[in-house]
């Protein structure tokens, strides 16, 4: 816990440093990013809300104001039980810039990342001693990142006998061959499936099954460490997404997000990432709720 308090505390200064606006968003909701199955729900005044999935929807309003923004704050997701890396509550670091691409988001992403462990590290020598642990630094800096897209993924995993189908998200099992592929090293895997992904998120324009997203995926079984993705500017898109998406019923809920675009939103992203999930992998935790006092 101090370990991961001094963490937090240096992503505030990496943002802060790099003039990042921050900003709070609201943790009781009319919108949902993710399946409504993953949704917790609750009744205020009457109406149906939901505990905050993502902040995406109230920072990006907010980014065409102050063009870069980042808040670290609570979400809520109904994960299925018997996970070891999975909260119901956990916090969530969300930044969204202006005028960037995947390769820009991915840098925001990987920098501020190692920066902020890197000054974790210089303040938890006491409790780095304590645990046994050493933070592997260089294998985190983001240099020494591999990359490969998701059809290259797909294709590696059917030669290890992994059982994914091509269109499917990663499992944790396929996330430990390819670590293991690429030497146990940090690798991002690009343009992931729509399908798999958030509505809001670009499709890549030769293939528009995939994403204009991007997932850093830590060796040793840790999985997901940050996300990464392009967002969509077009409103006749972003319908048609949601739609996609299951959500024709709700749209309603979503048209002032939908009028962003109307009103010169530009070419967009976002980084997430939990404290907790990079705390629980980078410290070799057996069950990612160690890193809360209440999980």
């Amino acid at each position: 816990l101090k370990i991961k308090t001094n963490f937090v505390r240096a992503l505030h200064d990496y943002f802060q440093k790099n003039k990042f606006t921050l900003v709070e968003p609201p943790i009781l909701t009319d919108k949902i990013l993710y399946e409504p199955e993953k949704a917790i729900t609750a009744e205020v005044h009457g109406e149906k809300v939901f505990l905050s999935q993502c902040a995406t929807f109230e920072l990006e309003p907010l980014a065409m104001v102050y063009g870069k923004v980042y808040t670290i704050s609570p979400a809520f997701r109904n994960e299925r039980g018997g996970s070891k890396r999975h909260l119901a509550e956990y916090t969530h670091v969300k930044a969204e810039v202006l005028f960037v691409n995947l390769d820009d988001l991915m840098f925001l992403a990987g920098e501020s990342i190692y920066e902020a462990m890197k000054k974790t590290v210089e303040n938890s020598k006491r409790e780095l001693e304590l645990l046994n642990v050493k933070i592997d630094l260089e294998a985190l800096h983001p240099i020494n990142h591999i990359s490969m897209t998701y059809d290259e993924a797909v294709k590696i995993l059917h030669t290890k006998a992994s059982k994914i189908v091509y269109g499917e998200g990663l499992t944790r099992n396929d996330e430990i061959i390819l670590t293991e592929h690429v030497g146990n090293k940090y690798l991002w895997v690009k343009f992931l499936p729509f399908e798999s992904e958030g509505f809001p998120y670009k499709k890549l324009h030769e293939s528009p099954h995939l994403s204009m997203t991007c997932d850093l995926i830590a060796p040793h079984g840790t999985g997901e460490m940050v996300g990464v993705a392009e967002k969509t500017t077009e409103i006749e898109e972003t319908i048609d997404n949601l739609i996609r998406k299951g959500k024709k019923d709700d749209i309603r809920r979503y048209w002032k997000y939908i009028l962003l675009r109307k009103y010169g939103l530009p070419q967009h992203g976002g980084i997430g990432a939990a404290p907790e999930r990079i705390i629980y992998g980078l410290l070799g935790l057996n069950h990612i709720r160690l890193t809360k006092p209440w999980p």
